[in-house]
């Protein structure tokens, strides 16, 4: 899904971002020499494997502690982020403070609580994996100058896919682009300290790039377009971070049940679509009560999403195959017009119903973070699943048909 892989790539070139900043690379060494226990003068004459053992388990266990403080912001801002979505002046507010993070970032503005270094030190050296461990929990929950605004961001783009486990996805890159180089230095210190002594006059610019990303992104969110990110043509160079992961993790069978970003409800916690009145394309109204004792396939999209298009062919099958068993697809435009959409038509059919007001209506079925999106109800007008991101034919029918089998029986 192209708006999944570019927030993904973003987040972890963001962690990467924040490795880079003036107040993270130059204490990397030093880190990395308390949490080790080793010099940096033996780390740098590459003794032994005791050295480089020691580097790699404790720099990993303070990784974990690190990446632990993230990833709990990040699932907390995904789990709010329906209600950021559904109230308009809590997502404009967020968008702003992202917006001030960035201008801070570029050195236009001035926060003074931004340079209070709230970090845990201590002269004593941390014991084992443990200690290291700890030492990453402090280290992040303090480490505010330089990441704070960065992390922000990131927050903020997290709180716009709506659901924990994504928020907790998208912070798990922003933790990965941080820790990644943090492991390498450990491993490569002669290299890193020559690298720094190139790099450091270009710090002040990662700055600047940064905060101008974070502006973008804070006027995405305040706007209420941080859904365009699904037709950015970003997507065609960008490398497909959560594609990759996904497919490591589809290797184990344990994993692969957790990959599908859709939320199946029982009948005892499935509850009521909203009656929501929308619009067809000749300007009648229409509701969604008035398709009940049919199956419902609700797709939210744009003419401007590109996996939304990729979607169309398959709906355009699925309606022709299983309408007689009772199944309806409607597509909701989010924020075209009868005009462009019946334009977009003459190059893409659609041979399913077609009705416009998506956007205004998307705070009743708890905000859309991102296009395509598609609930399944059930023919007593009940949502049984939510589908975040774009499907294959197969991955629709798997919610379908057992509805359609089991209610046509029941008939």
């Amino acid at each position: 899904m192209e708006s999944n892989q570019i927030s993904a790539t973003i987040a972890f070139l963001a962690g990467v971002a924040s490795f880079l900043s003036p107040c993270v690379l130059p204490l990397v060494p030093g880190y990395i020499s308390l949490i080790s226990g080793v010099s940096i003068d033996r780390l740098k004459s590459d003794e032994g494997a005791s050295a480089r053992r020691a580097v790699i388990v404790n720099s990993l266990a303070f990784n974990a502690g690190l990446s632990m403080i993230f990833l709990a912001l990040g699932a907390a801002a995904g789990w709010i982020g329906s209600a950021i979505l559904a109230n308009p002046w809590v997502r404009i507010a967020g968008g702003l403070i992202i917006i001030l993070f960035g201008l801070h970032l570029m050195g236009l503005l001035r926060i003074g609580a931004l340079y209070r270094d709230t970090r845990f030190l201590s002269n004593d050296k941390p014991r084992g994996m443990l200690g290291s461990f700890t030492l990453g929990l402090a280290f992040a929950a303090g480490w505010t100058p330089c990441i704070g605004p960065i992390l922000g961001g990131i927050l903020g783009l997290a709180a716009t896919t709506g659901d924990w486990q994504s928020g907790l996805k998208l912070s798990a890159f922003y933790a990965a682009g941080l820790a990644v180089p943090f492991l390498l230095t450990g491993l490569g210190i002669n290299q890193f300290l020559s690298f720094y002594g190139r790099f450091r006059k270009h710090l002040h610019k990662v700055e600047v790039v940064s905060g101008i990303i974070l502006v973008l992104i804070g006027a995405l969110i305040a706007s209420g377009y941080a859904t365009r990110l699904a037709s950015s043509s970003l997507a065609r160079v960008m490398p497909n971070l959560e594609a990759w992961v996904e497919k490591l993790a589809r290797r184990s069978p344990k994993a692969a049940p957790g990959i599908e970003r859709a939320t199946a409800l029982s009948d005892e916690r499935a509850m009521l679509a909203p009656d929501v009145e929308l619009y067809t394309l000749d300007g009648r109204p229409a509701r969604l009560s008035d398709y009940r004792g049919r199956v419902v396939l609700l797709n939210f999209w744009a003419t401007w999403c590109l996996p939304c298009r990729d979607e169309i062919p398959e709906l355009n099958q699925m309606q022709r195959d299983l309408e007689a068993q009772g199944l309806t697809i409607i597509g909701v435009a989010w924020d075209d017009t009868a005009a462009g959409i019946k334009q977009f038509q003459r190059d893409i059919p659609q041979n399913y119903t077609v009705l416009l007001g998506g956007e205004n209506v998307q705070q009743d079925f708890g905000g859309v973070p991102s296009l395509p999106m598609t609930f399944i109800i059930d023919r007593q007008g009940r949502i049984r699943q939510k589908i975040i991101g774009a499907r294959k034919r197969d991955g629709f029918e798997a919610a379908i048909k057992p509805l359609l089998e089991m209610e046509t029986a029941g008939s």
